[in-house]
């Protein structure tokens, strides 16, 4: 009101008073309209837009215009129960093991599968809040809007799909098993530790930057059971994968993932499979790689396999979404983890099994462990094998199409 007033004053002796009262109209309505503008830039957000007027396709790299994009409400699974439902039994190896990404295009509906090890895993993950605290989770700054954006499309798909375990409140999402309910509209706890307490998924964002790269920004790794969120925060892609030497990565994955990433729109979703040889029975850390508190870990730190009973396989489903309104892209992370005795009762799966790891690459085997747990696994793959064969599950009866 100063400025006005002091304008006003400098008109009253300069211009007649009907030229004095224009002059004042049009200076209090530019005076409101610049303030109205000022507000709108600072609090408003850009209204969405069909994906061909967004032009994403053609953006500059780490600049997105938000899509009007809706992911489907899902329908509820029917019979899914928290006691009942078992695991998938996914099987992610084939006779000849091939460096590839493997990716396939998801249902929108299977984004999050949930099953009766809900609860372990679950109770797990807050032992791990408890004990490890903000080295396995955390929203940096460039995350946060996605973290936002994550929450809000859990609001909406889990209690949809999981009616019996969440409900969907005027603010958030409550925990019908166990009571818990999160505000996730306005909270206030870092948003990806609340995400965290929904799914069995590990849970990663990965946020485009100005060279085109895909950088961890946020994230709740709890379960990883090889590598660590505080190890991999704000590092890109690429850096994941060669400081994990993950073997080909250079050469066979680094350019066809970069596009991939690149290129990924919000209505089509992928997954995919991969898996691991593990010599103990953890699945949050896998000690036997060495003590998760110490700088260096790996296979070269660990005791040879000496007991069948040791060994697990241990087998990841990954998602990949693209969100709609900010851009980042979605990691979910889910671990299948079952004792090696168990799964190989099961058709097939020895000699399968066998002949994908004996495929391995010097490379491949250095990265997974081989000279750790072969003497123990390979003869025991090998006696398994030869007794389905005896009952006719061979090779040449294998289907090509095995479930999972």
């Amino acid at each position: 009101m100063g400025l006005i007033t002091t304008a006003v004053s400098q008109l009253s002796s300069t211009f007649p008073e009907d030229i004095r009262l224009i002059f004042l109209c049009a200076f209090v309505i530019t005076t409101i309209v610049s303030g109205v503008l000022l507000y709108q830039k600072k609090n408003s957000k850009r209204r969405p837009l069909p994906a061909k007027l967004a032009n994403n396709k053609q953006r500059k790299w780490g600049h997105w215009t938000p899509e009007d994009y809706k992911f489907p409400i899902p329908p509820p699974i029917q019979g899914w129960d928290i006691n009942t439902t078992q695991p998938i039994p996914y099987r992610a190896f084939k006779h000849k093991y091939n460096v590839t990404m493997g990716i396939r295009n998801m249902k929108s509906e299977d984004w999050i599968e949930l099953d009766n090890e809900w609860p372990k895993f679950h109770n797990l993950k807050l032992e791990r809040i408890q004990k490890k605290g903000t080295d396995v989770y955390g929203t940096l700054p460039e995350a946060y809007a996605p973290a936002m954006e994550l929450l809000e499309e859990f609001r909406n798909y889990l209690p949809a799909r999981y009616p019996t375990l969440f409900q969907k409140t005027k603010e958030g999402i409550k925990n019908l098993y166990n009571g818990e309910e999160f505000n996730t509209v306005n909270p206030t706890m870092d948003p990806m530790l609340i995400a965290a307490h929904f799914t069995q998924d590990d849970l990663a964002i990965m946020v485009e930057d100005s060279n085109g790269e895909y950088v961890l920004k946020g994230g709740a790794i709890m379960l990883a059971g090889f590598w660590r969120f505080k190890d991999k925060v704000n590092l890109p892609l690429s850096a994941i994968h060669t400081t994990g030497d993950v073997p080909k990565y250079n050469t066979h994955l680094k350019k066809g993932m970069e596009k991939f990433f690149q290129r990924i729109t919000p209505e089509a979703p992928i997954v995919r499979n991969n898996y691991f040889i593990q010599t103990d029975d953890r699945l949050d850390w896998s000690s036997s790689i060495g003590d998760e508190n110490k700088q260096n870990v790996g296979w070269y730190t660990a005791d040879k396999a000496t007991d069948i009973n040791q060994i697990w396989y241990r087998s990841e489903r990954q998602s990949v979404r693209r969100l709609p309104l900010t851009g980042a892209c979605v990691f979910t992370i889910r671990t299948y983890f079952i004792p090696m005795v168990e799964m190989c009762k099961e058709p097939h799966v020895p000699q399968r099994l066998l002949s994908g790891i004996e495929s391995w690459s010097d490379d491949v085997r250095e990265y997974r462990g081989y000279s750790v747990f072969a003497d123990v696994l390979l003869p025991y793959l090998r006696e398994k094998a030869a007794e389905q064969a005896e009952a006719g599950f061979t090779k040449e009866t294998d289907p090509e199409n095995y479930p999972m």
